[in-house]
């Protein structure tokens, strides 16, 4: 069988696609991968079944080549031009001629292949996945990520057109898939039933038993730590409303032994390095470069404690379960976390981590907690982790395309 996957950005950093295309070529599909071409880095092949094209498209490179413009003068048109392109009708418009051009590179792509079923990851790719599944006559997945229409920062407009335009389109799948029993829930309340599987952000476990053999110094060797050194790890997308300002003000008020690494990029990266030089801080909060999901593991398990604190200030954000949850526990490290349904129906029954309320004063608390009760978490995290494995969530995933036929 045929599969074809649309991601409307890079896979190089997408553990789930990566993860999920690998499921697929080891239950015997054959798999191809359309995404955009953001970052020069190659990714390594994923298995013999899978081919990945990585398509350039004009609006993703300008955007690029925008946030790097360096001068004071350039950076002011490059204000003037985001404003503009920002405006809805605008940024409508150009959303609907770049999912055109996707399509035509995509559909050009498969002039010659027979396609038996279209797998499309989020909302942005399910117009393109429901042309090519009428132009190839084959079976449409949607693989919703996340609530794309109550992501934060998505406006009222945005919120509208994107609701008709999900609604109109749950007509047209065959099957949905999403990353947690709340979200089910939401889609069934907002659409009625569809065929519906959960595949959770589970890494892959062979990663979690490669970081066992290696030595906890990286860290500590890369911004001159000590052993005594407390380590607390933030990583993923640096952007708003992930909490990581709390964080860095919890900080403040451990002990100079806590230490903070942000590992990651994103569009607040900047204001939280002027914060850290603000509070006086830049001793204690270290920043680092973004690494291939791949080898995120590795970095992982050098921690000691995970942060997920994401705000409460849209239903996405409150239902969500990020990847970094499963990352941190398949490290063998415990975590701090928003007391939100999306990331408690995990960590609070496996007992991996504590859920807080978001406040410098209650991250502290959950970190102090976790520290007096560390030998116990620390083991349960190691235990849990070997239970707790991407090849039940592979498993579903093909179960999920053998119910298509």
């Amino acid at each position: 069988m045929n599969v074809v996957m649309v991601l409307f950005k890079d896979i190089l950093y997408d553990a789930r696609v990566q993860r999920e295309a690998i499921a697929l070529a080891e239950g015997g599909y054959q798999v191809t991968i359309f995404c955009v071409k953001e970052h020069e880095k190659t990714l390594p092949s994923l298995h013999g079944n899978i081919v990945i094209r990585r398509l350039a498209l004009f609006t993703k490179s300008a955007k690029m080549k925008m946030n790097g413009s360096g001068t004071a003068t350039s950076s002011r048109k490059v204000n003037m031009i985001k404003a503009i392109v920002r405006s809805p009708m605008i940024k409508l418009v150009k959303e609907v001629a770049v999912t055109k051009a996707f399509y035509n590179k995509i559909k050009q792509s498969l002039s010659n292949q027979n396609v038996d079923v279209i797998h499309c990851h989020d909302l942005n790719t399910l117009p393109i996945g429901h042309w090519l599944s009428k132009d190839k006559e084959a079976k449409l997945i949607y693989d919703s990520h996340e609530l794309y229409n109550e992501m934060a920062g998505r406006t009222a407009f945005d919120q509208k057109i994107g609701y008709k335009l999900e609604r109109s389109l749950m007509k047209k799948i065959d099957h949905l898939i999403v990353v947690n029993p709340y979200v089910k829930a939401e889609f069934e309340t907002r659409y009625g039933q569809v065929p519906t599987t959960v595949i959770q952000n589970i890494p892959l476990v062979e990663k979690a038993k490669l970081v066992e053999e290696l030595s906890k110094n990286y860290w500590r060797e890369k911004f001159n730590l000590t052993d005594d050194d407390i380590i607390l790890i933030y990583q993923g997308g640096m952007n708003p409303n992930r909490g990581i300002e709390d964080c860095i003000q919890a900080l403040k008020e451990l002990p100079d032994h806590y230490k903070l690494v942000l590992l990651g990029e994103g569009t607040i990266k900047q204001n939280l390095v002027d914060a850290v030089l603000q509070l006086g801080l830049s001793a204690r909060v270290f920043f680092h470069d973004q690494v291939p999901s791949a080898d995120i593991l590795w970095y992982t398990k050098q921690a000691d404690i995970g942060l997920v604190m994401y705000q409460n200030n849209s239903l996405n954000n409150y239902l969500s379960t990020p990847n970094k949850i499963f990352e941190y526990l398949l490290a063998g490290i415990p975590m701090v976390a928003s007391n939100h349904p999306g990331k408690s129906y995990i960590i609070e029954p496996e007992e991996i981590g504590i859920c807080v309320e978001e406040s410098p004063a209650e991250i502290k608390r959950g970190i102090e907690y976790i520290m007096e009760n560390y030998d116990f978490y620390k083991e349960t995290c190691r235990k849990k982790r070997t239970l707790i494995t991407w090849e039940e969530e592979g498993q579903k995933l093909v179960n999920a395309y053998k119910s298509l036929s």
